[in-house]
């Protein structure tokens, strides 16, 4: 029966590369090119960890006939994906149909385990509307970054996405947008939350803070690095400075995080890495 399921899975997954070869080669040049998604090769591995800790389920096979209902609507998306080359429909036809495979081997039962695992997935798939969201931001990040600053009492003025200061222009980009805090935050997020005890209304609220929280992060960050440049000097603020501010604001991002799960009395579910 091991022997038999090991060549079931060792098929099925040769079957998957081949098939989604170009999608896969897709998904891995953008994770490379692409900075909003440099944690792409990160989720895969973050998945495959969480259905090794729920091992045990795996032994047991129940197939369903949900299992052939998505694999068909996976081989949809991927057809539609192809004929109309939108390349984000190949990389959801891929998780429908992994999922899909899962319900007609293991059935309903296994799947519900591994719920979280193939919902997580979706965070490696660059979507269309992270470059839209990012221009909403960099408005945000600039307005509310100059507001802060003339609360502060500094001389700048603000046009577009530019801040001046003592005729230093400062450039916004969508680098600096904090779409790439908000990607990384929300896959962290939710590997946190998922770990967590506590209900679902705690979890949920938890998991949604982490939009605000990015956001103001980010608009601290902008604040903190002009403020360097005025008090200290511009060669600072934007060298060690601004790079060492992007990370520096993750981490505090996460810590308010993890003081408010405190506040909520949600704490780690060890036993979900015994499972």
């Amino acid at each position: 029966m091991k022997k038999k399921s090991a060549f079931i899975l060792i098929v099925s997954v040769a079957l998957l590369v081949i098939i989604y070869w170009p999608t896969l080669r897709w998904l891995v040049n953008a994770w490379i090119s692409n900075d909003y998604y440099s944690h792409g090769f990160l989720v895969p591995l973050v998945s495959g960890f969480f259905i090794w800790t729920k091992r045990e389920y795996l032994k047991t096979r129940e197939p369903s006939a949900i299992g052939i209902i998505l694999l068909v609507l996976g081989a949809l998306l991927y057809i539609s994906g192809f004929f109309w080359q939108i390349r984000v429909l190949g990389g959801l036809s891929l998780l429908v149909v992994i999922t899909g495979l899962v319900f007609s081997i293991y059935g309903v039962r296994v799947a519900r385990k591994m719920l979280f695992t193939l919902v997580f997935l979706l965070c490696m798939i660059p979507v269309p509307l992270v470059q839209e969201v990012a221009y909403r931001l960099q408005e945000i990040s600039v307005v509310s970054s100059s507001w802060l600053l003339e609360v502060l009492g500094l001389p700048i003025t603000s046009l577009g996405p530019e801040i001046y200061l003592k005729g230093v222009t400062f450039t916004i980009g969508l680098p600096c947008s904090g779409i790439n805090t908000l990607v990384a935050l929300l896959a962290l997020s939710a590997v946190y939350v998922y770990v967590l005890t506590g209900s679902n209304i705690k979890r949920v609220s938890l998991f949604i803070l982490s939009f605000p929280i990015a956001i103001l992060a980010n608009i601290l960050r902008i604040t903190t690095i002009i403020m360097v440049a005025y008090f200290a000097n511009v060669e600072a603020a934007v060298g060690w400075y601004h790079d060492l501010s992007s990370p520096l604001f993750f981490a505090i991002s996460f810590l308010v995080l993890i003081l408010i799960a405190r506040i909520l009395k949600c704490r780690i579910n060890y036993d979900i890495f015994r499972r």
